[in-house]
């Protein structure tokens, strides 16, 4: 994959009309066949429970072609929960490590036939298309009911205990000359103990044999579940390459994190606005813990990245980390493809209105207004917690997804150095090839962590 970056093919891929071919093969396929799998995943052999998870009317499907591909994604779900299973335990307990290597490969090639199940559910595409999401928007009193006190005080949302001691990793293991491992924690986040399968926090470690190296502890983005692929290098591994060692966690309703009956991140959006709450809040604290963990085990330099709901993340952080102790303070934050507004994503995003959650949201009772207020909770503060020279910003000037001007808002409002902040003529699905063609913004917060 790399390789494939750093072709001409890959200059190709880092333009800004990749944007507008991907949020057109988003709508058409990936979100509405991800919702058919999410509700076969619910409905086990059911083909009647399975019309109603959908979230909307559908048509009249044959009854022995469902049976047929219910069955058999129930197969395969199957099989990826029993490979987990054994991977966990084993990761967990007292297998050997050529055992652990193993069985994670097993996991991830169980688990990534289950996600291609979705391919199955392509002839159900027609002749009526099924929704992108099953929405489950919260009603604006529910709400005020639930999130009244932290509106008032939204530090309050944030202040939370965090204990290193409650992190358990398991064994190394040596691939590829780097060395993985995994850990695992109850969330301290006390609302993601709400959601279903969200209640224990993951992340990956892989790192170099150098023990001084600097640890990035790095989100991911919406939909991305690079733990469930068979995939050889991924972008963790490319970074540790590079002398990272590199955390990368679990965000909540994905991957080792889903909800039950729901495809990867799709509660982010579908069962807004508190389920976008509770993500970004809940990731900031459980990034504290896990950066008091590194510091802990360590002792070198912590940074945080996040990119794309990530970055709000790390904002997030970058906002409130004057709440938690110093160790669980990160030296060093890169924010990638961010925005400042979290109301200007929902309401004028590409894809936020390719889903529909403007429309949704509309019908559930919120007004932009009613929006904006709540999205005080997870909005940059006016000015960051952490030195503004110890931040970089990476931004794509045709960003429409999470737009371009809002970050470029909050990297000026935030009194960013000029040489912090990184912008390239391209958009939200290009940036991840640009910074595998690219590793200047990386090579900036190396010497943010360095003191220079």
């Amino acid at each position: 994959m790399d390789v494939l970056f750093r072709s001409p093919l890959g200059a190709l891929l880092a333009k800004p009309w990749v944007d507008e071919a991907g949020l057109f093969g988003l709508r058409r396929w990936y979100f509405p066949l991800s919702r058919l799998w999410a509700a076969a995943n619910a409905a086990g052999d059911d083909t009647s429970r399975f019309r109603d998870e959908i979230g909307a009317p559908v048509a009249a499907w044959p009854e022995p072609y469902l049976r047929s591909v219910l069955a058999r994604n129930a197969g395969r779900k199957a099989a990826a929960e029993a490979a987990r299973a054994a991977w966990e335990a084993a990761l967990f307990g007292a297998a050997a490590d050529d055992d652990c290597l193993l069985l994670d490969r097993r996991r991830r090639a169980a688990a990534t036939r289950h996600l291609a199940t979705r391919a199955s559910f392509y002839p159900l595409l027609f002749p009526n298309r099924p929704p992108s999401a099953r929405w489950e928007i919260d009603q604006p009193a529910e709400v005020e009911r639930a999130l009244g006190p932290a509106l008032a005080h939204p530090d309050g949302l944030y202040d939370v205990a965090v204990d290193a001691g409650a992190v358990t990793a398991s064994r190394p293991v040596a691939t590829g000359g780097l060395r993985e491992y995994w850990l695992r924690a109850p969330t301290p986040a006390a609302r993601l103990h709400r959601r279903p399968g969200s209640e224990t926090l993951y992340a990956r470690v892989i790192e170099p044999a150098d023990p001084a190296c600097p640890t990035l502890v790095f989100g991911s983005g919406l939909c991305l579940e690079f733990e469930l692929l068979t995939v050889s290098r991924g972008p963790a591994t490319r970074l540790a390459e590079l002398g990272w060692r590199v955390v990368e966690p679990i965000s909540p309703y994905h991957g080792l994190r889903a909800m039950p009956g729901c495809y990867g991140g799709e509660p982010f959006f579908a069962a807004g606005p508190t389920s976008s709450i509770d993500l970004i809040a809940g990731q900031a604290i459980e990034s504290a813990l896990l950066i008091a963990w590194c510091r802990q085990r360590f002792g070198a330099a912590v940074a945080l990245a996040g990119i794309s709901m990530t970055s709000f993340v790390a904002q997030q952080v970058a906002s409130r980390c004057h709440l938690w102790p110093a160790e669980a303070r990160p030296d060093g934050v890169m924010l990638i493809s961010h925005s400042g507004r979290i109301e200007d994503v929902t309401f004028g995003g590409a894809l936020a209105v390719t889903l529909g959650l403007d429309r949704a949201l509309a019908r559930a009772g919120w007004s932009r207004a009613a929006l904006a207020r709540l999205s005080e909770l997870i909005d940059p503060t006016a000015q960051p917690a952490i030195a503004p020279s110890n931040i970089v910003s990476v931004l794509g000037e045709t960003d429409r997804w999470v737009p371009y001007d809002d970050g470029l808002a909050v990297a000026q409002k935030w009194r960013l150095p000029e040489a912090n902040v990184f912008r390239y003529p391209l958009g939200h699905l290009g940036m991840p090839v640009q910074l595998t063609r690219d590793a200047r913004p990386f090579e900036r917060l190396r010497q943010v962590l360095a003191g220079r």
